[in-house]
């Protein structure tokens, strides 16, 4: 399908997406990096939920209170990450954000049948909503920064596919790993080891996202340095040449 549909948007007139636009290293890495984002994340959710149900007998409410602290993250660096990518650029975050992704998964690997939730659910919450806080509004600014005006409904609606792609493509390899590793016999412990194999893949899946990220910073930083020498020319050029009327 996805052949078939690159060939009929080639031979279009009107096509829905303008290919050309992939060739950015940028636009690419933004829309790869939202497939892994959300793949990963929704897969964590997803096993976190039940191990919290299923496992340790929680309510929903217990459960939606086990993940507030990462959503308030979120909530209240909502106004303040604009100045942040100002400042930094949406590579640096992107790399930060995944590597924070990363810490999280891993470590909610250690969760047992007793878990203590200010040593092991806490702070997985914390790093992943920090991850979260950083990644997703960068890699929202990264696929829409120097595109034309009449392109960026475009190119908005290409990450939002990726986004929806990706946390149904990963959290359908997500089940069927769990799935595969279903124990015959449901003890508690026999399906907290039945989850880990999710779990692992969950944390393959964001390290896939902060490898990608990585070659996005070491390409950006040659381009910078030619920015900024050129820049340097241009002002040297026009303190010499004399101003006439």
């Amino acid at each position: 399908m996805l052949v078939a549909f690159v060939l009929v948007e080639r031979r279009s007139p009107s096509p829905l997406i303008r290919l050309g636009v992939l060739r950015s290293g940028p636009q690419v890495r933004a829309q790869l990096g939202a497939l892994m984002f959300v793949g990963s994340y929704t897969g964590f959710q997803f096993l976190v939920t039940l191990y919290m149900q299923q496992v340790l007998g929680w309510s929903a409410l217990h459960t939606a209170l086990a993940f507030l602290p990462a959503g308030a993250l979120v909530a209240l660096s909502a106004t303040r990450v604009g100045a942040v990518i100002d400042r930094f650029g949406t590579a640096r975050l992107i790399v930060v954000g995944f590597a924070l992704l990363t810490a999280g998964y891993a470590l909610f690997l250690r969760v047992d049948l007793h878990p203590v939730y200010a040593a092991v659910i806490l702070p997985t919450m914390l790093l992943v909503g920090s991850g979260f806080a950083l990644t997703f509004p960068s890699l929202n600014v990264q696929a829409t920064n120097g595109v034309d005006e009449h392109e960026q409904g475009m190119v908005s609606g290409l990450l939002n596919t990726s986004v929806q792609v990706g946390g149904a493509i990963f959290l359908a390899v997500v089940t069927a790993v769990v799935t595969a590793h279903a124990p015959e016999h449901a003890t508690a412990q026999a399906v907290l080891d039945s989850y880990r194999p999710g779990l692992v893949v969950v944390t393959v899946i964001a390290v896939a996202g902060l490898l990608l990220s990585l070659s996005g910073l070491r390409r950006s930083r040659p381009g910078h340095s030619v920015v900024v020498a050129k820049s340097t020319v241009t002002e040297a050029r026009e303190d010499r040449v004399p101003v006439r009327d």
